[in-house]
């Protein structure tokens, strides 16, 4: 147990963590643990360590000395689904980066993917899977498509956004309802969001204003010309001083910027006379601040000079959920210079408290303090932190206000009392004023405060709807009545039914709804009676013609392109149905077409027939173009004997003497396309004539589909019993073998297609045509004449089952005794012979004596096994099911399977 408990540890702290680092050619090594608190569970960060050691075990200075490139700062946020990056330049490379290149791989998916071409920071990898390890890089890259700078990796989780909440988010969001769409309602800190999509700016990029401090570390740049031409380039060094060449040293430290050139013109001055004097910095001194508290990534940070209270805060990702945004504080010497409330900032902009850090300063960031949410119906729903004593209307103004679609009358406190109850307080405003009416009320800590939407049911309106030209919503006035909603037909659509029109109506005072009907057409007409008067929220329903009558059909059948019911109109003739038909085809009898009409009489049905000429009615001869009633089904029939194209036809294979494609006509015979051919080649081989038809392969494979669905399903339900009609285990496992095997038979037979294979006696053309295996040829017919093959074959249980050479007045015992014989679990009173022409005889059908062989047209004499075999005939010895009681039912399956086999042409060994 002590061995496996340390495999474990191993396993989780070496193993797990290099996940993402397997496979990652040029890659930093293995990510170390990031900064504690509420950040998102799962963000890992990678990055050189505060003693100057990296993730690898290799110093800060050796990673730099190995790759001549720049650096890049990365950092990631996790999201649902996504991941955020944010990056800037902390070392310069040998070039300025104008595109960058996010190289990522998740640890299940070892394939490197790239998002290329983007242009600046930040941005959103999206389509991740949530909970997955996904390790991240940035590289920066020239206008000439070289590296310049990148980053180390950075390995993150995508999480949920249930995960990824903070617990304050998790406890205000679960008191609120679902959405409409069922979605669940989740309200965020506010403020955070700031510093998860702010990057620090390199300091080289940053203005420098006339209130700038010189110090050691800055770099100056001094223009003179006129009587003296020189340029320098000078550093300040520790004691605060530069040295101007035959000038000497002077003294900057202290110095703002806009005083640095007068101090300098005067040290020149001393010495030179007739010049101009330009003043410039160049690259800016880094200081140190520490950035302590409740902040993502608390540490030393070296930033620049120029920077602010906020950029350092930036730089250590800044405060978690869990740190206050409202005390933080600036220390200088142990002494707090300066506490800023980052919400005015967030609020309206005022930065006037964010002071200009100094080297060696100190950020803290507290715990955060009292907090209250905001949900429902304001402008920014969230959890906001309080600062000293607050109001409900000094809330929901920093929630923006509340929107146009609140129920003011009404508003909702949830507070937690004296730590062991949550009580609930309403609050109704008598009129839109609420900061005078609700000035009173305290919010305290932790209390949720909840605007509701106003009741949202239109008032002052009536609906009309259905088939009308502009349905929607009109407004309501006393005395309204449906000729003012419809004044005329052009408000009506084509086809509209003008017998009724509904309208629903909500009764006072439950609302229950109750429909009333009117005769649009008499409203419209001018009767009174029926232009009913509306009521407010009534709802005008107008229909089509077709959703209160039964549309009247015709139909056409037989040729023509479309055949099919449709639409009948009044005045409807035989040619505009044949037009509807998409007209006639090639192949249609114009000189007789039957229309069939049903009429009613007496209470019956009663159905009557007229023939038609076709070139009459397309002539428009009125007499045959007679105008069609309700029902009536104009037949078109097809010239006689005419044959489609797919059905001219067949295909003669092997020894003819002609292969090919031949065309028939309607009748012919195959006798009469073999002699087309030119009859048989020496070499044919007239038993073995394989003659398949498309109608009887699709017959075949319905039929094939049929029986293996159902024997699929047989199997399956002999498995399941197995284990209960089974005598002991091995006939268990024996039992299993032969249905796992049944069952990849049939696997095999569902790809594979029935022939359509037609068994005929095929003889010479001249003696074909006397017989009644000249059959009469269909489209797509073939015949395959093979030639003569020289072996049988012998399948099934027996010792060597293979194919022999065929042997003149060989017998069936001849080859099954080259064969080895039947094993011992053989069945031979099963035996079959598979004849080259697809007839089968079978040992169970013969006997002994004297019978006729219609192959041969013979007779023989002797027994199943004295039979002689032709060239490419196949026996098949079965195995013996019955010496075992749970295979005898196994026995019906495989005749079933191997007749299907048999069926697509197709001889298996089953259960060898």
């Amino acid at each position: 147990m002590r061995y496996l408990i340390l495999m474990l540890l191993f396993l989780q702290l070496v193993i797990v963590p290099s996940l993402c680092l397997a496979d990652t050619d040029g890659w930093a090594g293995p990510p170390t643990q990031g900064a504690a608190g509420d950040s998102p569970a799962g963000a890992i960060s990678t990055g050189a360590s505060q003693d100057g050691v990296g993730a690898a075990g290799q110093s800060s200075k050796e990673k730099l000395e190995s790759t001549p490139n720049g650096r890049l700062e990365l950092r990631g946020e996790s999201g649902d689904s996504e991941i955020l990056l944010t990056w800037y330049v902390t070392e310069q490379g040998p070039g300025k980066p104008v595109s960058f290149v996010i190289s990522y791989h998740g640890d299940l998916d070892k394939v490197e993917k790239k998002q290329e071409q983007i242009k600046k920071s930040p941005y959103r990898l999206r389509g991740l899977k949530n909970g997955q390890h996904y390790c991240v890089r940035v590289s920066g890259y020239s206008r000439e498509g070289k590296e310049v700078v990148s980053s180390d990796e950075l390995t993150l989780i995508p999480l949920s956004p249930d995960e990824l909440s903070s617990p304050l988010e998790r406890a205000f969001s679960a008191g609120l309802p679902k959405k409409p769409n069922g979605e669940k309602q989740l309200l965020k800190q506010f403020g955070y969001d700031f510093f998860s999509n702010s990057v620090a700016a390199s300091p080289d990029n940053q203005p420098v204003g006339s209130d700038y401090v010189v110090g050691p570390g800055d770099a100056l740049r001094i223009d003179v010309w006129g009587s003296v031409q020189a340029r320098y380039d000078l550093v300040v060094d520790r004691n605060g001083e530069v040295l101007i060449p035959k000038v000497g040293a002077v003294k900057v430290w202290g110095l703002n910027y806009s005083q640095l050139r007068a101090v300098i013109d005067k040290a020149i001055s001393r010495y030179y006379r007739g010049y101009e004097l330009n003043v410039t910095l160049g690259k800016l001194r880094t200081i140190q601040v520490f950035v302590v508290g409740e902040v993502r990534e608390p540490g030393s940070y070296t930033i620049s000079s120029l920077a602010t209270a906020i950029n350092a805060l930036s730089a250590a990702g800044g405060p978690t959920k869990n740190g206050s945004l409202r005390k933080v504080r600036l220390l200088r010497g142990g002494k707090t210079v300066q506490e800023m409330d980052l919400y005015a900032m967030f609020l309206s902009g005022d930065r006037s408290r964010d002071l200009r850090v100094e080297n060696g300063d100190t950020l803290f960031v507290p715990l955060i303090g009292p907090v209250a949410a905001v949900a429902g119906e304001v402008k920014r729903p969230a959890i906001y932190e309080l600062k000293g004593e607050k109001t409900l209307p000094m809330l929901l103004e920093m929630a923006g206000g509340i929107t146009a679609a609140a129920d003011n009358t009404r508003i909702q406190v949830e507070r937690l009392e004296d730590n062991n109850a949550r009580v609930i307080l309403d609050y109704h405003p008598k009129t839109r004023n609420l900061d005078n009416q609700l000035s009173t009320v305290p919010i305290v800590d932790r209390d949720l405060v909840k605007v509701f939407p106003f009741y949202d049911h239109p008032r002052g309106m009536v609906t009309l709807k259905g088939n009308v030209a502009r349905p929607g919503d009109y407004q309501f006035h006393e005395g309204m009545r449906l000729r003012d909603l419809i004044p005329d037909y052009s408000a009506l659509l084509p086809e509209t039914y003008l017998g009724a029109v509904e309208i629903t109506r909500m009764q006072l005072p439950d609302r229950h709804v109750e429909k009333l009907s009117a005769n649009l057409g008499e409203a419209l007409a001018g009767d009174q009676s029926e232009n009913v008067e509306l009521r407010e929220q009534d709802t005008v329903k107008v229909f089509s013609r077709w959703d209160m009558q039964e549309q009247a059909m015709v139909s056409v059948t037989g040729e023509v392109v479309k055949p099919g019911s449709y639409p009948f109109y009044p005045h409807m003739t035989v040619r505009d149905l044949l037009t509807a038909g998409g007209s006639l085809k090639r192949n249609a009898l114009l000189g007789s077409a039957e229309l069939t009409r049903t009429e009613v009489r007496g209470g019956l049905a009663v159905a009557s027939r007229v023939n038609l000429d076709l070139q009459k009615v397309l002539a428009g001869d009125p007499a045959a173009n007679l105008t069609l009633q309700p029902d009536d089904m104009l037949t078109v029939r097809s010239i006689t004997n005419w044959m489609a194209v797919p059905d001219r036809f067949v295909t003669l294979k092997g020894e003819v003497r002609y292969p090919g494609m031949y065309s028939i006509t309607y009748g012919e015979r195959l006798s009469s396309v073999i002699n087309r051919a030119g009859g048989f080649t020496e070499r044919a081989y007239l038993r073995g004539a394989r003659f398949t038809r498309r109608s009887v392969q699709e017959m075949q494979q319905k039929r094939m589909d049929e029986v293996i669905e159902r024997s699929e399903q047989q199997i399956l339900k002999k498995q399941s019993e197995a284990s209960a009609v089974a005598s002991s285990g091995e006939d268990m496992a024996a039992t299993k073998s032969s249905l796992d095997s049944l069952l990849k038979n049939l696997e095999i037979l569902k790809n594979k297609k029935a022939e359509g294979r037609i068994v005929i006696n095929l003889l010479p053309p001249d003696q074909l045509a006397r017989t009644s295996y000249d059959l009469e040829l269909m489209g797509g017919d073939e015949l395959e004449v093979p030639v003569t093959p020289s072996v049988v074959s012998v399948l099934g249980d027996v010792y060597n089952p293979t194919s022999f050479v065929y042997q003149r007045n060989e017998t069936v015992a001849g080859y099954l005794q080259k064969s080895g014989g039947p094993l011992s679990d053989a069945d031979p009173s099963e035996t079959y012979i598979v004849r080259v022409d697809g007839s089968v005889t079978s040992r169970q059908q013969s006997s002994f004596g004297f019978r006729w062989d219609e192959n041969d047209k013979s007779w023989h004499f002797g027994s199943f096994m004295s039979r002689t075999l032709n060239p490419g005939d196949t026996i098949v010895v079965p195995q013996n099911y019955d010496h075992i009681a749970w295979l005898r039912e196994i026995k019906d399956l495989t005749t079933i399977v191997s007749q299907v086999a048999l069926t697509a042409g197709t001889i298996f060994l089953y259960f060898k």
